[in-house]
């Protein structure tokens, strides 16, 4: 006689773990309370879409259960028998083919008639709302700048609105295609170079909600957040104001810091948009920085562009995270920033194309730890200040030459002219007094550097592009003691 054994196969418990800790992670993405879950609503447009996927879930549901119950009992009760041969074929029944084209008919109009009004009641604002918001966001490798045009305020990846009214949101990109989404407040809609489209969402609660880029759009995808801050109106309006009022002087490190900043890295960031005619000026520079990137986007090249699309920093000090939303704001972590944005976001641009980063052998920034620290310290005390005029670098009884070279590093001059004749993004100053002269026939010196500084683009120097922004925030004799500086350069 030969014993049968039996042998049972247990589940491995390293399997199992991992089956329930991933069945776990897909539980919490749904649970209300999740920053990014769709179905802790907190307004009208993300309501609606919550409710019209649910509807459409428990169709789904019950096709499913009905569809499988009806496998299973055929497939019991009809099943094989030993011994027995084919049972008998038939062909075509009329009643059961009309009755499996019409049910899944009816079930498609039935999720086909809310579909479409929800498409309708989601484009749009409902008609007779007043009051809309309208926002300008641009999507960019990777992160998002916020347009304001009825306030003429820019910002980057912290989005301020009102609750309790609607917000039409423009939605386009400069470089590839990105996707707005905002999981509680609205669905997602694509971000597309060379064409524009919209949504709108309304914020019933206040409180912080989480954004993101909902389309492929790079290495650090992933890392391209955003947040969506709903504020009572009259915190908004405390915020929209904020945004229109200069920082108070920086004093101690933090004075240093504007410095380092302005040779640093005010070639890319603006961080002065209260000042009047700053936004149509930030603008115009944003599209310049693209420019100028687009037409040399290798790092490695010769003559690689230093200039790219970059984050307004304008009362940086007020935000609450940075890096796109992935870290809060601290100095620690300013500061990690600053000495390696790569360790935190993969593929930034800053790092690819700014100077600092191309001088040392592990592309880090090429400032010592205390030069770094003065620069967060700068940044962080960028706030809304006590005083409503925009204060110039002043040394107290210096000479116009010296105010003139504050006002030039101040303002960001000296990370694109070098004090020699080399060119770094722009012409070199040395001997650039005598050189404005044969210029411009019929123009004197001062006159044709003046109009260089205001309106740049009026005359373009051969060899360079449209890419300096017109410094409308200057005074006549801040440009006069800029001059006086440029006369000593020799």
């Amino acid at each position: 006689m030969h014993s049968v054994r039996k042998h049972t196969r247990r589940l491995n418990p390293a399997l199992l773990g991992l089956v329930l800790t991933v069945a776990a992670l897909a539980a919490s993405a749904c649970y209300p309370d999740n920053p990014q879950s769709t179905f802790g609503t907190a307004g009208p447009v993300a309501k609606l879409q919550a409710d019209l996927f649910k509807f459409i879930f428990w169709i789904a549901v019950a096709v499913f259960v009905i569809v499988e119950a009806a496998v299973i009992i055929f497939s019991l009760k009809f099943r094989a028998k030993r011994g027995e041969g084919l049972p008998e074929q038939t062909h075509g029944n009329t009643k059961l083919e009309l009755t499996w084209t019409i049910i899944p008919a009816l079930i498609l109009v039935a999720i086909a008639i809310p579909t479409i009004k929800g498409i309708y009641e989601t484009a749009e604002p409902p008609s007779g709302s007043k009051d809309v918001l309208e926002i300008q966001a641009i999507g960019h490798q990777w992160w998002f700048e916020f347009r304001y045009p009825d306030s003429e305020v820019i910002t980057a990846n912290e989005l301020h609105v009102p609750t309790g009214r609607p917000v039409v949101v423009k939605l386009r990109s400069q470089d590839v295609i990105h996707s707005f989404w905002i999981p509680k407040l609205a669905g997602k809609v694509d971000m597309v170079p060379t064409r524009e489209n919209h949504l709108w969402f309304q914020a019933d609660e206040a409180g912080v909600y989480f954004g993101q880029c909902a389309e492929f759009c790079g290495i650090s995808h992933a890392k391209m957040r955003f947040r969506v801050i709903a504020e009572e109106p009259e915190k908004y309006a405390a915020w929209i104001k904020g945004m229109r009022t200069p920082p108070d002087a920086p004093a101690g490190t933090a004075a240093e810091g504007r410095t380092l900043f302005a040779g640093n890295c005010s070639t890319c960031h603006t961080s002065d948009s209260y000042r009047d005619g700053a936004y149509a000026a930030e603008i115009t520079q944003q599209d310049n920085r693209f420019a100028a990137w687009l037409a040399n986007p290798d790092p490695e090249g010769p003559t690689a562009s230093r200039i790219v699309s970059a984050p307004n920093l304008t009362n940086f000090g007020e935000r609450i995270t940075f890096a796109a939303g992935l870290r809060d704001l601290t100095r620690d972590s300013l500061v990690e920033w600053i000495r390696d944005p790569s360790s935190i976001k993969q593929g930034t641009h800053m790092q690819a194309h700014a100077a600092v980063y191309q001088e040392t052998d592990d592309n880090t920034a090429k400032l010592t730890d205390v030069e770094i620290g003065e620069i967060a310290d700068y940044l962080l005390s960028l706030k809304p200040g006590e005083g409503a005029v925009v204060e110039t670098p002043d040394a107290g009884g210096a000479t116009g030459a010296e105010k003139g070279r504050q006002l030039a590093a101040a303002n960001g001059c000296t990370a694109c002219h070098s004090t020699g004749d080399n060119t770094v993004v722009g012409p070199g100053w040395k001997g650039i007094y005598e050189i404005a002269a044969t210029r411009r026939p019929g123009l004197s010196a001062d006159a044709y550097i003046k109009e260089s500084i205001k309106t740049p683009a009026a005359f373009l120097v051969p060899g360079f592009g449209p890419i300096m922004p017109p410094f409308a925030g200057l005074s006549d004799k801040d440009i006069t003691d800029i001059i006086e500086y440029m006369k000593t350069l020799k």
